[in-house]
């Protein structure tokens, strides 16, 4: 079983080598997605420098660089601890072997992303959640990577590869702790609190839930 990671990162550069040496010391094959582009770095990762700059939707191009069976696709504010790969594929063994996995996840529960989502996270669960959507770090096995960048905008890539492209495909947060989110992982800067990428996500979040999720809310 081969495991690859994707660390994705937008001129997020302090403390990243940190980052990067917990991932090798989880995996062998890491591989940086730099929107920057700019960041060196000695350690041994395979860097993928992106210009122009494409926004976070480059992590998915990326992904299918690699070689690994499997793919963790990580943001950059999140520091992985020991174990914590072994948990992502242990829990998606128990998932039944099939879908992509999380460490955040959010049930649908009506037309509004920021008013009709059920939120769960996996240092707050101690089984297996069943949700609509995961995200921030995703466990994925390849037959899940290849798909049409086309349209697919920074404020909703991941909603647009697992609602747009694989919206049956089964989505599980796990149960983990082995992991912490750093700071920046909610700052002033993150898309997050951005107004506009919000009303982006809302827009596409309620025509594709109208499209395939309603009718299974009903």
């Amino acid at each position: 079983m081969n495991i690859s990671v994707v660390v994705l990162t937008h001129r997020r550069y302090r403390g990243l080598d940190t980052i990067l040496k917990a991932w090798l010391s989880e995996t062998p094959d890491v591989w940086l997605c730099d929107c920057g582009p700019g960041y060196k770095t000695s350690l041994p990762v395979n860097t993928v420098y992106i210009i122009p700059d494409c926004g976070s939707k480059a992590r998915h191009a990326a992904a299918l660089l690699t070689s690994g069976d499997f793919v963790i696709k990580a943001d950059d504010d999140v520091m992985p601890l020991p174990g914590f790969v072994n948990d992502l594929h242990n829990g998606w063994v128990k998932s039944g072997s099939k879908g992509i996995c999380g460490v955040i996840g959010r049930r649908f529960n009506g037309e509004s992303y920021y008013k009709n989502t059920a939120f769960c996270a996996s240092n707050k669960v101690n089984q297996i959640q069943k949700v609509d959507f995961v995200g921030v770090v995703t466990f994925s096995p390849r037959e899940y990577l290849a798909f049409d960048l086309k349209g697919c905008q920074t404020p909703i890539e991941d909603l647009y590869w697992q609602m747009k492209v694989f919206p049956g495909v089964p989505k599980y947060v796990v149960p983990t702790k082995r992991y912490k989110n750093l700071e920046s992982s909610s700052d002033s800067g993150c898309l997050f609190h951005n107004e506009k990428a919000r009303e982006i996500r809302e827009k596409f979040y309620r025509e594709w839930y109208i499209k395939n999720y309603k009718k299974k809310a009903v």
